[in-house]
């Protein structure tokens, strides 16, 4: 529906929109039409916002040939184009506008007015909006790949340096190792000779000493330009004892087998009996580690006089010492007070005049000869 335009509102529309019209349609539409008559050409979905403007008459038409009419185009963009036309070039104008594709007319003659609406011409600038958002998100994407590009281009530059053989290890000295296995040792070399000083895997050599019985800890340097250190801690043997096999298990204070021997060493406390058949790297039984450990514990006085060490079959520790006196420890537990009672017992009485000494219950008492 059309509503009648005032004069004071039909002055204030100076500025002249036309869009989404064709020209020719505008031409006719100032130079045919006289009567004041409302065309609105309007979007299915909205009639609202109009924006008026006036088109002067032509020169050549004279108001005494036609009468004068308003008529209001009403475009997609919710815009409204109002000119001069006159009442007799209506039906010619609506039939040219009518050939376009997309428009539909609709005539009022109840309210003197003419309908005209297109819905089917579309928004060039939003259009171009899309495209420049479009450009913009392609832009960023290449941005973003060319950034990547450069830093796994800069990374492997890197890598591919710090593998050079200028830094390649030559020289690997080690430290600290006596009776750890030869051919361990020259895995170690073969695997640190020739790396990188940045790159060399001093894991992998780790791991392949530890595998000897006999090493406790390791620890690899490298030295710039081209050398590397290998420090190795060897286990303290303590104890042996013999196995079913008649080899001989020598202990260090963890209760670890280091090494397992066809001879019968002698710089070792032994443990009498016969102890289980166990392979280098095997962990004994608390007993033994016990007995260890306690040898580990005797002072400085009492250790030349210990001969030897037993474990009884039910598991209970005893000790012998040089003289031929029997110390019974009992179950392998608090043995630090039970030596510390055997130690003062020893430095009241001669050992010679002692035949046992039983401290298994936390109590000493002794047996004369």
């Amino acid at each position: 529906m059309t509503e009648e335009k005032d004069p004071v509102a039909n002055n204030r529309a100076e500025e002249i929109s036309v869009t989404e019209v064709s020209d020719h349609v505008l031409k006719e539409l100032s130079g045919l039409f006289g009567n004041r008559e409302t065309v609105e050409i309007a979007d299915e979905a909205t009639d609202t916002d109009r924006l008026e403007l006036t088109e002067e008459m032509p020169s050549d038409v004279t108001p005494s040939d036609v009468s004068l009419d308003v008529i209001e185009i009403v475009d997609g963009d919710d815009a409204v184009v109002q000119v001069f036309a006159g009442a007799h070039a209506i039906d010619p104008l609506l039939n040219g506008m009518a050939d376009d594709a997309g428009t539909l007319i609709v005539i009022d003659d109840q309210l003197d007015s003419v309908v005209i609406v297109d819905d089917d011409r579309p928004d060039n600038s939003f259009e171009d909006r899309q495209r420049r958002s479009r450009r913009r998100e392609r832009l960023k994407k290449v941005k973003w790949l060319k950034l990547a590009g450069a830093v796994i281009g800069l990374v492997a530059i890197v890598i591919a340096l710090l593998a050079s053989p200028i830094f390649a290890i030559r020289s690997v000295t080690l430290e600290g190792n006596v009776y750890t296995s030869p051919d361990a040792i020259t895995a170690v070399q073969k695997t640190l000779k020739g790396a990188s000083v940045f790159t060399v895997n001093t894991r992998k050599a780790r791991e392949l000493l530890l595998s000897d019985p006999w090493v406790s800890d390791v620890r690899i340097t490298t030295r710039f330009p081209g050398k590397a250190l290998v420090e190795i801690a060897e286990r303290v043997p303590v104890i042996w004892y013999v196995g079913s096999d008649q080899k001989a298990r020598i202990i260090d204070a963890r209760g670890r087998v280091i090494a397992v021997l066809a001879g019968w060493p002698t710089k070792y406390l032994r443990v009498g009996g016969v102890g289980p058949t166990l392979e280098a790297g095997a962990v004994a039984d608390d007993v033994y580690r016990a007995a260890a450990q306690l040898v580990l514990a005797l002072p400085d006085e009492l250790r030349p006089l210990v001969k030897s060490l037993e474990v009884s079959g039910g598991g209970e520790l005893a000790m012998t010492l040089a003289g031929g006196t029997l110390v019974r420890f009992g179950p392998p537990n608090d043995l630090q007070n039970k030596l510390v009672a055997v130690v003062v017992l020893l430095r009241r009485q001669n050992p010679s005049t002692l035949a046992i000494i039983d401290v298994s219950t936390g109590e000493p008492t002794v047996q004369v000869r």
